[in-house]
């Protein structure tokens, strides 16, 4: 292939025929250009310029015979030298402005047809053309063109490629069709004035496909100009609605974010029905908060337990009109769930609502025992029952009184009950209704206080009787039966720790939530926000406010300063609508007195040989229990031998049966070894839990 030769080139359009005869000459079939062969006169006035500058070395080598003619012409033409100089450098420059117009709509008209396959009728560009761009141009198309998107969107590209590499401007191309028309204008690119941070959200969420026609502005700024906030526009979709979609995003952004120079940390307030979101910073959550003495919050139906971000604090509404009537606390032995306990119960005796809890541990809420406002603390098993159905006759009571008196439910004394605790507790219950002793389990059949249990759950709420349970694990079974409308009851929820997935499912209805807890800080988990959504929160710091020397003498100055400031002067007021309760409160406290001052406890003793295994496994010396349905293949359970005694066993296999309807637990069957081929099945219901052989760490906030 021969190689072209630029200048020849360069002659030949500017001297050489029209390049509509070239192409008819060359190829018939070729549509002919719309832009004419550029043609110039520069170099005519140049010559003239020439020649009267070197007039007078040219008359030297004139002819004899018309030297006069000569000299009288030369003398003439170098008078103008100077005009026709100036004339030859504007004609000049002129050309050059025509040269670059020509070479532009050359460029245009070519770049349409590649990308339209249309020949336009007229290509004008403005005069005078940009030198290094364009300007601005009118391309007349023809009558009726019909130019797609994607084909206006590759001529665009074209243009802007080829005309726009300064990149101090861009180009603006809009077709009229109706006009026939495309006009082109050059405007200048604003300097990008954005900080690393926002081009860095703007170009991941551009590149991403999380939104659709994402557009990152700034929402807010510090004293010193520090952006703060961020909005972000989407378009909404079926995802941007979801709880799940949205804590991922929150997660990516935040991370794009990074760390700002504040020290605040990065949150989002979504907005999915209208299309945006805002990120704002807000304060940290502290490592540790001490119980305030003074009253947080003045609503005195207000229980305060947990400061949440940017120092907001969170708590309980135990009010009548509350739609979170009963408390639901889950968090593993040392997590800190005492001391929430107790926070809240402080904070309701200190705004007059007395309490009575069961500790079937007997070291969790003893030291609240003589405590402002503290009705009984209960230890025993069939006490418990006792008074579990004595809650289910004060409420039964309660709702007879509003229906004969007609009042409003919130002229009820409030009254909160405590069931720490609770699987073992439900063990227990379900171990007296097999014991030997059948005066016992006639007794717990009469009591039946799982079925009171469920009942309070559910109808509690309008009597004035606020529940709150402590767990170590959440599950279904904990509600009953009818579990769906009784864990809706709890709606207030603490989680300390971090849960397991359907822990996560069960609490929050989220797989992903409290799963990711920094349990390396007392006191961390996730509550329920005032709108009803899971927040990260630093639980209060409450101390043990037990009396006794043994206790009192193991406080700091500082903690002996809160117990003191949180005790009120005066004890909340019992009032009790039923006999059976109120019969119950006043021969447990007997009881509770009589065991303070003739009460005694075995010294401890060492292991000796001939001690066994099976005589340091007692029927309280357990620590845990969980429901049968949450058991695994492989664990080590207690189960009880044909003595009565409880001996570990490996459980083999599981079966969990459940409802096919609602997924409710039906009946749970659980395969043991006992040694060679022999298997022993053993069929738990829905309710019913298992004990662990392995005793709790008994652990204490620093």
């Amino acid at each position: 292939m021969a190689q072209r030769d630029p200048l020849k080139d360069i002659l030949i359009e500017l001297f050489g025929p029209d390049p509509g005869t070239r192409n008819k000459r060359n190829a018939q079939s070729a549509p002919e250009s719309v832009v004419r062969a550029y043609r110039t006169f520069a170099p005519i006035a140049v010559a003239s310029a020439a020649l009267a500058f070197y007039a007078p070395q040219l008359a030297d080598t004139a002819l004899t015979d018309t030297v006069d003619q000569a000299g009288q012409f030369i003398t003439t033409v170098h008078g103008y030298r100077w005009p026709l100089a100036v004339l030859a450098s504007a004609w000049s420059m002129l050309d050059i402005l025509r040269w670059h117009g020509h070479r532009q709509r050359r460029a245009l008209e070519s770049q349409l047809r590649q990308t339209t396959r249309h020949l336009p009728v007229k290509v004008t560009v403005a005069f005078p053309p940009g030198i290094c761009s364009l300007r601005s141009a009118k391309i007349r198309l023809p009558r009726g063109a019909i130019i797609r998107p994607k084909e206006m969107d590759e001529f665009t590209t074209a243009v802007r490629g080829a005309a726009g590499r300064t990149g101090t401007c861009t180009y603006t191309v809009r077709h009229h069709a109706h006009r026939d028309l495309i006009l082109i204008a050059r405007t200048p690119v604003e300097p990008d004035t954005r900080s690393p941070r926002h081009k860095a959200l703007q170009t991941a969420l551009s590149a991403g496909t999380i939104f659709k026609e994402p557009a990152v502005t700034v929402a807010s700024r510090d004293e010193d100009g520090v952006e703060t906030g961020y909005k972000i526009t989407f378009t909404p979709s079926l995802n941007s609605g979801a709880r799940g979609f949205q804590t991922k995003v929150d997660e990516a952004l935040a991370a794009l974010a990074g760390h700002h120079e504040s020290g605040r940390t990065w949150a989002t307030e979504w907005t999915p029905s209208e299309g945006y979101l805002v990120m704002y910073l807000r304060a940290p959550l502290p490592i540790r908060v001490d119980h305030p003495l003074a009253l947080v919050d003045e609503n005195l139906r207000h229980l305060p337990y947990a400061t949440g971000a940017a120092n907001l604090s969170l708590y309980w509404d135990v009010s009548t009109k509350s739609n979170k009537p009963h408390c639901l606390i889950v968090g593993p032995t040392g997590g800190g769930k005492t001391s929430v306990i107790r926070t809240l119960l402080t904070e309701a005796s200190r705004r007059g609502i007395p309490f009575l809890g069961v500790d079937p541990k007997m070291i969790e809420l003893d030291g609240l025992e003589g405590y402002p406002g503290c009705a009984a603390i209960v230890y025993d098993a069939v006490r418990s029952a006792m008074l579990v159905r004595a809650l289910h006759a004060e409420m039964m009571a309660r709702n007879h009184y509003v229906h004969v008196k007609k009042i409003e439910p919130s002229q009820l004394p409030l009254l909160i009950a405590v069931l720490d605790e609770f699987f073992i507790l439900s063990g227990k219950w379900q171990r007296l209704a097999k014991d030997e002793d059948e005066e016992i389990r006639a007794q717990i059949k009469q009591l039946d206080p799982l079925g009171a249990w469920a009942d309070l759950a559910v109808l509690a709420r309008s009597a004035g009787i606020r529940l709150l349970l402590g767990v170590q694990r959440p599950d279904a079974s904990l509600f009953g039966s009818s579990s769906g409308n009784a864990r809706d009851n709890f709606g207030t929820r603490i989680s300390l720790g971090n849960l397991s997935q359907d822990g996560a499912l069960m609490m929050w209805g989220d797989a992903h939530v409290g799963r990711e807890v920094d349990t390396s800080i007392p006191g961390r988990g996730v509550v329920t926000a005032l709108d009803g959504s899971p927040v990260d929160a630093q639980m209060w710091w409450t101390p043990n406010v037990d009396p006794h020397p043994n206790k009192w003498n193991q406080l700091s100055k500082e903690e002996k300063a809160i117990v003191h400031g949180l005790t009120p002067t005066e004890s909340p007021t019992f009032e009790f609508f039923s006999t059976e309760l109120r019969e119950f409160v006043e021969s447990e406290r007997v009881l509770a007195r009589r065991a303070r001052e003739y009460g005694d406890a075995p010294e401890p003793s060492v292991l000796t040989d001939f001690a066994t295994d099976h005589d340091t496994v007692g029927a309280d010396d357990f620590a845990d229990a969980i429901p049968a349905s949450a058991v695994t293949e492989g664990m080590v359970i207690l189960l009880d031998d044909d003595n009565g005694d409880q001996v570990p066993v490996t459980v083999d296999t599981v079966t969990v049966m459940r409802d096919k309807d609602t997924g409710d637990v039906l009946e749970t069957v659980l395969s043991i070894n006992t040694g060679g081929r022999v298997k022993t099945t053993v069929h738990f219901d829905a309710t019913e839990v298992v004990m662990l052989p392995e005793p709790d760490t008994v652990l204490t906030t620093a």
